[in-house]
């Protein structure tokens, strides 16, 4: 790494601190799309339902974050993990729609009065912001549960039900933990 930065410092005349960020961007880049496509592999059989569900997880992430893993392999498990139970595990739990409908409020709460919890690397997010993100999360999931009442047999739509349970349950963690001070170098919330 040291011979990019270097190539980078002397070919685009930048600051050590602007090639680390470059090489940052790239290295998040190639660990986010691999980590993408290796699960893609993993869900051949349910495209589909993966990138849905794909869809789905990281609008809710990047608007009220939640659990964050600070290793390549941690977070590949954690989101293998976070797949296999909303599009393959709990799919096979059919709870009536009355249930799915109070379930799903019950998220737009925890995604208002919790979120967001950012990762211990980006500063906190306050005031204006934090409500924005809230509201942009609470009103998703609030669509969606109407798009489920006037489509409740749709398989697509109870994979994404499964996602918005699971990622309200993973913010609830990421929020006792940050509270109770829990972070340390491996996970963090």
């Amino acid at each position: 790494m040291d011979k990019v930065k270097s190539y980078l410092k002397d070919t685009y005349h930048l600051t050590g601190y602007q090639a680390a960020c470059v090489i940052f961007l790239f290295k998040s880049i190639f660990s986010e799309v691999s980590k993408t496509l290796i699960m893609a592999l993993l869900f051949h059989q349910l495209l589909p339902e993966y990138f849905f569900a794909l869809f789905i997880m990281l609008f809710l992430r990047c608007s009220t974050g939640g659990i964050h893993f600070y290793t390549y392999w941690g977070c590949l498990l954690m989101s293998i993990s976070y797949m296999a139970l909303s599009i393959v595990i709990l799919p096979m739990i059919q709870l009536p729609l009355p249930i799915q409908l109070l379930m799903l409020m019950f998220s737009i709460l925890v995604c208002f009065g919790i979120g967001p919890v950012v990762s211990k690397y980006r500063k906190e997010t306050t005031g204006d912001r934090k409500m924005y993100f809230r509201s942009i999360a609470s009103g998703f999931i609030l669509v969606y549960t109407l798009i489920l009442m006037f489509f409740p047999e749709a398989e697509l739509l109870h994979v994404g039900f499964w996602v918005i349970i699971t990622h309200s349950l993973q913010l609830i963690v990421a929020k006792i933990r940050k509270k109770g001070g829990q972070e340390n170098d491996r996970m963090d919330c």
